[in-house]
C-alpha cells in the first residue's frame, strides 16, 4: 500500500466534521467516470507520503482534526490499511473508510470485527446486473450484496451512488428498492459526476445530468431511506 494523496483539512468528505483524508492507490474496479485516474492507473506518477509525516500532523493537531477519512482507490485491498487505522487509533482518532465492497471478508475481520472503524460510506455502482459492465472487472455481486449486509453493521454508515450518464432512473430504483426491501435503508446520497480525469475519456465528452435532473432523481428516492441527498452538485 503507498499513500499517494494526504488533505491535511476537509469539511465535506464527513459530514458535520473536520477531517483528514488519506488516500491509498490502486482499485481493483476501473469505472469508466472515475475521476481519480491517476490514482487508479498511473500511481507511479504521484508522489508518495510518508505516514510518519500525517501520524505528526495528526498528533500535533488534535484539537481541531474531528476523524480520519480513509479513501482511494480501494482500502480494503491491503493489509497495511489494518495497521493504518490502529495508528490513527492510538492517537484518538474515529475513522471513516470509503470502499467499493469488493472485499466483504476483509471488511468484517479486519474493521468491523476490530472495532477499527466508525463510519463506513460504500459506493453503490449500479443496478446488480450491470456491475460488471460499469467496473470492467469481473466482480462476483455476491460480494457487493454481502457487503452491504455488513456495512450495515457499523455504528454508523451511508451507501452512495455517483451519478454518470450511465445511470438510468431504473437502475437508481432498483438499488433503492433493494436497501429498502433489506431493510438497510439508513442513509443514501446520490453524487454528481465530474468529467474531469476520468478513467474512460469517453466520460469527459459526456453531458452531466442537469441540477433539475438530479433533484428529480432525488424526489424518486428520498422516502424510502431515514436519511438521503445530494452532494457535489
Amino acid at each position: 500500500m503507498e499513500i499517494k494523496g494526504f488533505v491535511p483539512t476537509s469539511l465535506v468528505d464527513w459530514d458535520g466534521k473536520v477531517v483528514s483524508v488519506i488516500f491509498v492507490s490502486g482499485c481493483n474496479f476501473r469505472c469508466g467516470y472515475c475521476s481519480n485516474k491517476d490514482l487508479v492507473l498511473h500511481p507511479e506518477n504521484l508522489k508518495s507520503i510518508e505516514l510518519k509525516y500525517i501520524l505528526e500532523y495528526l498528533g500535533n493537531n488534535k484539537e481541531f482534526i474531528d476523524g480520519v477519512v480513509i479513501s482511494g482507490g480501494e482500502p480494503t485491498l491491503y493489509s497495511e490499511t489494518v495497521k493504518l487505522c490502529e495508528e490513527i487509533k492510538k492517537l484518538g482518532f474515529k475513522i471513516k473508510l470509503d470502499t467499493n465492497g469488493s472485499n466483504p471478508e476483509i471488511l468484517k475481520e479486519f474493521f468491523l470485527d476490530k472495532n477499527l472503524v466508525d463510519y463506513v460510506a460504500m459506493d453503490i455502482k449500479t443496478n446488480f446486473e450491470k456491475y460488471k459492465e460499469l467496473t470492467n472487472s469481473d466482480i462476483d455481486v455476491e460480494k457487493i450484496k454481502k457487503s452491504i449486509f455488513i456495512v450495515s453493521q457499523f455504528p454508523e454508515y451511508e451507501f452512495r451512488i455517483t451519478l454518470s450518464p450511465s445511470i438510468k432512473k431504473e437502475d437508481l430504483l432498483g438499488i433503492a428498492n433493494y436497501l429498502r426491501e433489506n431493510k438497510v435503508n439508513k442513509s443514501f446520497f446520490l453524487h454528481q459526476f465530474s468529467t474531469e480525469s476520468c478513467i474512460n475519456e469517453e466520460f469527459e465528452k459526456m453531458k452531466p445530468y442537469s441540477k433539475d435532473q438530479i433533484l428529480e432523481f432525488h424526489e424518486l428516492i428520498k422516502n424510502l431511506f431515514d436519511k438521503s441527498g445530494i452532494r457535489n452538485m
